[in-house]
């Protein structure tokens, strides 16, 4: 019996990671193909009428045979396809993030307690997981119904409904059922799935330094149980003002209503359950018990959430990271920007960050800079009798730029929440990213000057050049996604296609870094990832339906423009908030719960939107750098096997020369938009 459950686990386990990496892979062609048959059928006309004026013979008929095949071939159909299987990928590939463990979730707390304290307060926050998911996979099968019995259709495909929705009891029902797994494995064992980042990016290293690996906490005895209670206690408590004012016992004013809701949620993420779900059960809590909107909304929103082209971005960058990073290119970066300026002072230091900068122009993501960079230069940097907490510091921090950059996920983010143009947030960021470069290039310099660090041996022009050559692969990926979306050749999403196929062709076929019988893992890697931010995406656009019906983004924006804080001090208020909230949480998650309500506010006083993104860009960089929740210092730590309180300190020098960016880029707007209105993009 126990054999045939083992067995039926695994093949349930296999059919779920095949589905996933089978999605984003045939989403992502799909939309190469699109792209492709778009622009061949206007080209193969234009090349017969060229041929034709000129009596080549043959060649016009060839080309006019080219264009009637592919215009008699309708791909109207791929971009809604292309949505419905990321759809499908985000809710099936959100279960498989429960058994990886990669949900995020505010955890600091819960790791101070001890193991017997943390116990009970990590099994509520998993069974808390598994009510939301089975009420939507309820309320999913009940919406299916209905469009069964109504027989709907989807605008291109004319595909059934009932058939497309059906990714949300489906998707829903696995993920409860992978979270009664993780808890009855956790209250037999003890452990619980953990994601490893660093592994993921491409950096083989151990779990040891990872804080939630402590067996021992740091409250003591005396505490741990009065703080595990209130942990669990503080949600039902909140949850019971709720029901009593449902039920008549009490009146509740609007004012705390809208209070209620921020409240509940941070009670519900301080049990370090996944962020994700404490915005669906917050959402679900409110709709049930303080609001009359239907409750058939949430599954209509748990699609609809997702059904943007903008969106599949996201997915599209992370594969193109994902491949980036496997695929050679950032040792290749890092040579070409050795021979640059590896004759100064700390020439390898401050080589790696200008590589950063360099990857970063092609990846978005800051994890993966400072894996990708980071796993090459640091080795190479200690052999050549530099401290390693020297160059970790350096890299830790100039990974970052991963997300100010052109492409990032955060920007991306950023863009859908607030309705900002996607190609203006990318070019915004070059400027300021490259101010922070010279900063951080300036520091990094400076310090090596004054403790004699080494320096190498000024390259020839040949060596440059040949070097250049070499990276010049990955430095194409800039002329396809600024170039593309400058153009209107590509729309953003269709550049980050065009960017995850050309990343999988060089690091495939020219720089042969990648087998093709290891690209399934690494489909599998950023399926994963993605389908993560997704579910994150999904319940915010949930959560963010709750505030505009409750009004509180347009009620806080009266309220700040009622205290007379002018645009100087807003931005200030803001850089205090998003700073704090940097302590505690991961980048999207920040800006998908903040964004909607701060962009309101700021729009009011006169602040440009892309000016407003880049802004809280720069503060997530900040958040990525130091403890307790910041992902560089972990995955350097990684690399470096240092410790993260070694580690956290070594950073300093280069942190607070970006809160001296930060303040830059704050009340220097003319930065960031300047190549934005020269490009007639804003």
């Amino acid at each position: 019996m126990r054999a045939g459950a083992r067995t039926l686990g695994r093949v349930l386990d296999h059919l779920e990671e095949w589905l996933i990496a089978t999605l984003i892979a045939a989403a992502t062609g799909l939309i190469f193909i699109a792209v492709l048959h778009r622009y061949g059928t206007g080209l193969s006309i234009d090349l017969a009428k060229w041929a034709a004026a000129r009596g080549l013979p043959v060649i016009p008929d060839v080309f006019r045979a080219i264009y009637s095949w592919l215009a008699a071939r309708d791909l109207s159909w791929a971009q809604e396809l292309c949505i419905y299987m990321f759809i499908w990928m985000a809710k099936f590939g959100a279960a498989y993030g429960v058994r990886t463990g990669i949900h995020v979730g505010v955890d600091i707390l819960v790791n101070l307690l001890p193991p017997h304290s943390r116990k009970p307060v990590i099994l509520f926050a998993v069974m808390c997981g598994a009510a939301f998911t089975a009420a939507i996979a309820l309320f999913g099968s009940n919406f299916v119904g209905q469009m069964f019995s109504t027989g709907q259709q989807s605008n291109d495909l004319e595909a059934p409904m009932w058939i497309v929705y059906s990714a949300i009891p489906l998707g829903s029902g696995l993920m409860c059922f992978r979270f009664l797994q993780v808890a009855w494995h956790y209250y037999w064992t003890g452990d619980l799935p953990h994601h490893n980042e660093a592994r993921v990016a491409g950096v083989d290293a151990t779990d040891a330094l990872h804080p939630s690996t402590s067996l021992h906490g740091t409250v003591s005895q005396r505490w741990a149980n009065p703080l595990a209670l209130a942990l669990i206690m503080a949600p039902i408590l909140i949850l019971a003002i709720c029901i009593a004012q449902k039920t008549g016992i009490i009146v509740v004013p609007q004012a705390v209503r809208a209070i209620t809701i921020f409240v509940l949620l941070i009670a519900f993420m301080l049990t370090g359950m996944p962020v994700s779900i404490a915005l669906g059960l917050t959402v679900l809590t409110f709709l049930f018990i303080l609001s009359d909107v239907p409750i058939e909304s949430v599954s209509m929103k748990l699609f609809t959430g997702l059904e943007s082209f903008e969106i599949m971005a996201i997915p599209f960058f992370i594969l193109a990271g994902h491949f980036l990073s496997h695929g050679g290119v950032a040792r290749r970066m890092i040579n070409f920007a050795v021979s640059l300026i590896g004759h100064w002072h700390g020439g390898l230091g401050l080589a790696g960050i200008v590589a950063c900068a360099m990857f970063a122009l092609v990846c978005g993501s800051s994890v993966a800079t400072v894996a990708a960079i980071g796993g090459i230069v640091l080795p190479e940097m200690v052999r050549n009798g530099y401290p390693m907490r020297f160059g970790a510091g350096i890299i830790t921090v100039a990974g970052s730029l991963g997300i100010l950059m052109l492409p990032s996920i955060p920007k991306i983010v950023y863009a859908i929440s607030t309705n900002t143009s996607i190609g203006a947030l990318f070019v915004a960021g070059l400027l300021p990213g490259s101010l922070l470069t010279a900063m951080l290039c300036l520091v990094t310099w400076y310090l090596a000057k004054k403790r004699n660090y080494p320096f190498m041996a000024r390259a020839s022009w040949l060596d440059t050049w040949r070097a250049f050559r070499d990276s010049l692969w990955g430095l194409m990926l800039v002329v396809i996604i600024i170039g593309g979306i400058y153009s209107g050749l590509f729309t953003a999403t269709e550049a980050a296609a065009m960017a995850a196929v050309y990343s999988f062709f060089i690091s495939v076929y020219v720089y042969k870094a990648i087998k093709l019988k290891d690209v399934f893992e690494v489909l599998l890697r950023a399926a994963n990832t993605s389908a993560m931010l997704l579910y994150i995406i999904t319940n915010a656009v949930l959560f963010s339906f709750v505030l505009t019906n409750e009004n509180i983004p347009s009620a806080l924006a009266d309220w700040i423009t009622a205290q007379n804080l002018g645009w100087f001090g807003f931005l200030l208020l803001v850089n205090v908030l998003l700073l704090a909230a940097g302590n505690f949480m991961e980048p999207n998650s920040i800006i998908l719960i903040m964004a909607p309500i701060l962009a309101p506010a700021a729009r009011r006083l006169g602040i440009d939107p892309v000016h407003f993104g880049i802004v809280i860009d720069v503060n997530m960089e900040v958040g990525l750098c130091h403890p307790p929740v910041g992902l560089n210092l972990y995955v350097a730590s990684m690399i470096a096997r240092m410790r993260i309180t070694d580690l956290a300190v070594a950073v300093w020098p280069w942190l607070l020369t970006m809160l001296i960016f930060l303040v830059i880029v704050t009340y220097w707007p003319a930065l960031t938009l300047f190549l934005p209105h020269l490009l007639g993009m804003h």
